[in-house]
């Protein structure tokens, strides 16, 4: 009997079901790169030609190679790659020449796998092991080397572990904004259970991965709900402590006459205002408003550009006049003045397409898909109010980047980038939680929900295999909340890597230096025209060394 241990890079998903060639894989060892507070992750897969009853890997401490340091092992969290089956391949993996198969995307806690006996393999499959590494913030920079063991049917193997640690922090504070939805009637038909403590469960993951949630609370019977419960949330999720909420999207919900409903917006934007005199911080810096019933007026027929003008033209009225209002109410303090600064510079981002017929948006939000040329990408940039854009992950349309679960994970690492590069300033994903499978009945003229197996499904609407999910259900597992997938693991590489191209930025603008300028070489290696140009894990390995190697000379050149 013959076991194959091997790895690569977690930009890269090995499929189960696939034969590799040699050439593709790389040494059996974990090989972790990266900054101080930044999560780095690393896979070993074995492949054996016999079933496998049982493996398990057990961690340790690793050491600097100077023998004078350690990363304890509880920086490290170990998963079991779950599997599931793309049965037809989406639309821009097609173009891409990918393929269908056992594609890796759940993360489960290896405790569970090996508490429901999914440690197991399959003859001649391939079994991913993910391990994911914090670094901590006080961690000594330099080279780090130990041994994790692998054991397989009681065979005990040696796993080597490699660890460079990067002399530059990554900063707690998230530079990029975010809007992702947590939708309830996911949680209800994933979890069985929507109640406030799991939906909280869910944002607390999601705000771990330095990504924003759409409602930091649940608005399910607005007439109950009180500015104070608003405030409450905001307030626990920005206590010390916490992970840093980058993004408050402020609650506005739709009214057949008004286009807005007016009276629940200024219940909760006027308490918001006032929590931020009463904690003399202000929280309308990290606000922004997405009106979802007015989403994407290119593609919703004849009369959706007049509804959206509507709403939006209400809204920057309505904006005003909570302002006022806000400012009549108290004494005309310097800090008062500030927060109502902040709340007129609240955003109503628009998830469409330029258009002349759009004549009250000035934030605009479109899909990726829009941004493939600099005369567009500039023409959003001047018609946005201030120059603020933000960019929109829905579906995996043309050769755009996607999230797509049948595509590589570099996609999601350089659409950060990207994102920096271009000047955006956030984006928004139109659901992380569709626990079930959209079917159109046309009786009805409406997508009507059915039940599924989270853990099997990976198309649950149109043709876009893991579009609307970025968790699973815990509830299958007796986890009380989310599981993690991979994709957004690397969601959350590339929030940290912008945090990389933000820091320096800074470090140039003290010499008065351009940063995109010095950078545009290794961004043309990454991408052009919005359209990712490296697929090579080697290759972008390497640019991001390169990157790092200018931080941190940068970083020297400052202290000498």
């Amino acid at each position: 009997m013959k076991l194959n241990i091997w790895s690569k890079q977690t930009t890269v998903k090995v499929l189960a079901d696939k034969t590799y060639s040699d050439d593709f894989k790389k040494a059996g060892e974990l090989v972790f790169e990266g900054a101080r507070n930044e999560y780095e992750s690393a896979q070993i897969i074995i492949t054996p030609d016999h079933d496998v009853e049982n493996y398990t890997l057990e961690i340790d401490h690793v050491q600097s190679n100077d023998l004078c340091f350690y990363i304890w092992k509880d920086a490290f969290t170990v998963y079991n790659q779950k599997y599931i089956p793309v049965v037809n391949v989406s639309p821009k993996a097609e173009k891409c020449g990918y393929e269908a198969g056992l594609y890796p995307d759940a993360l489960l806690p290896f405790d569970k796998a090996k508490e429901y006996k999914e440690n197991k393999i399959k003859a001649g499959q391939n079994q991913a092991i993910f391990i994911s590494l914090k670094i901590p913030k006080d961690q000594k920079a330099g080279a780090y080397s130990g041994r994790f063991v692998l054991t397989v049917d009681g065979e005990k193997y040696s796993v080597p572990v490699k660890i460079t640690v990067w002399d530059f922090e990554v900063c707690d504070e998230v530079h990029c904004q975010s809007d992702f939805v947590i939708g309830s009637n996911g949680l209800q038909r994933g979890e069985n259970d929507y109640f406030p403590q799991m939906y909280r469960k869910y944002v607390e993951r999601l705000i771990d991965f330095r990504l924003s949630p759409h409602r930091v609370m649940q608005f399910l019977n607005r007439p109950y709900n009180e500015g104070a419960d608003f405030v409450r949330e905001v307030r626990y999720y920005m206590q010390p402590g916490k992970p840093q909420l980058s993004t408050i999207m402020l609650p506005v919900y739709p009214h057949p006459v008004t286009g807005i409903d007016e009276k629940d917006y200024k219940k909760h934007v006027l308490a918001l205002a006032e929590a931020c005199i009463e904690d003399n911080f202000d929280y309308f810096e990290r606000a922004a408003v997405y009106c979802g019933f007015i989403d994407e007026p290119h593609g919703n027929g004849p009369g959706a550009y007049d509804e959206c003008n509507r709403v939006s033209k209400r809204y920057e009225d309505l904006k005003r006049e909570t302002i006022e209002e806000f400012v009549a109410s108290g004494e005309q303090t310097e800090f008062r003045k500030k927060v109502a600064k902040s709340m007129d510079g609240v955003r109503n981002y628009v998830t469409t397409h330029f258009d002349e017929r759009a004549k009250y948006i000035y934030n605009w939000c479109p899909g990726i898909e829009a941004m493939e040329k600099a005369e567009v990408r500039q023409q959003y940039l001047e018609k946005a109010q201030g120059g603020d854009v933000w960019w929109y992950t829905c579906g995996a349309n043309g050769e755009a980047m996607s999230f797509a679960i049948d595509h590589q994970l570099i996609d999601a690492r350089v659409f950060m980038w990207m994102t920096w590069y271009y000047g955006f300033k956030g984006t928004l994903y139109w659901e992380s939680v569709q626990y079930f499978k959209w079917k159109f009945c046309l009786e009805s003229h409406s997508n009507h929900e059915i039940s599924i197996d989270c853990y099997q499904e990976a198309c649950r609407c149109a043709r876009d295999n893991g579009d609307g999910f970025l968790f699973y259900p815990g509830k299958p597992y007796g986890i009380y909340g989310p599981v993690e997938s991979i994709r957004l693991h690397a969601i959350r590489d590339g929030f940290e890597e912008y945090e990389y191209l933000w820091y320096f930025e800074q470090l140039c603008k003290k010499d008065g230096k351009d940063a995109r300028t010095i950078l545009k070489p290794y961004m043309d290696k990454l991408f052009a025209d919005g359209i990712l140009t490296i697929a090579d894990a080697d290759a972008f390995a390497e640019v991001r060394r390169e990157v790092v190697k200018m931080i941190i000379d940068f970083q020297q050149e400052k202290k000498d």
